[in-house]
């Protein structure tokens, strides 16, 4: 009788076990640490990068007509590009595309930091709008997969990480610039964290 119930304790104990549980009862804190941070690090550089406008319009010498085009064509090439990401999001492996979103969105960020002119930096803000939709918006996805019955609490804090983040790029920006460091600076802080999540993911 012992020996049965010692068998059953192992069973209900082993690891396969506690991981179901662990998967039943919720996102585990590090995937929900994971997702939350991709979020903050995307809304960061977005709120950094919108107050950082007159900084790089002076510094590359930058015309209304190449701020508009910047601001314009690489949302139109994400835009194409997708909805193709989108679906392979749900008929292929998702890690997958989030890692290469990252790494994609750290190679973005240190061409922009790196541009010696405007055609560097359309080219980096290309590159910046759709790596940001595989690596931003399937994380939302998993997140959102990860415990269906805890979609409104799980989009509430994705939010609440977004709305930290754009709040804290233009103050990182400011702090940067009282520091004596420019833009560039900032975004290659910006690639040095990206790198570093996709090493944590």
């Amino acid at each position: 009788m012992s020996r049965l119930f010692f068998s059953e304790k192992m069973q209900s104990s082993s690891p396969s076990t506690k991981n179901n549980n662990r998967r039943a009862g919720g996102v585990s804190l590090t995937l929900l640490a994971m997702l939350l941070s991709v979020e903050f690090l995307d809304e960061f550089v977005f709120g950094a990068n919108e107050a950082a406008w007159p900084l790089i319009r002076d510094d590359l010498l930058l015309t209304y007509a190449q701020i508009g085009i910047l601001l314009s064509v690489p949302r139109l090439f994400s835009n194409l590009v997708e909805p193709t990401i989108g679906i392979l999001a749900d008929i292929w492996k998702r890690r997958v595309l989030v890692l290469s979103g990252g790494v994609v969105f750290t190679i973005s960020l240190l061409v922009i930091a790196q541009s010696p002119g405007y055609l560097f930096l359309l080219v980096g803000y290309c590159l910046f709008g759709p790596a940001s939709g595989a690596f931003v918006n399937v994380s939302q996805a998993i997140l959102m997969d990860a415990d269906t019955r805890r979609h409104e609490q799980n989009m509430a804090r994705w939010t609440f990480a977004g709305s930290l983040g754009v709040v804290a790029g233009p103050l990182a920006l400011g702090a940067a610039t009282l520091l004596g460091y420019g833009w560039r600076e900032i975004y290659l802080l910006f690639a040095i964290l990206a790198a570093g999540l996709v090493i944590w993911l």
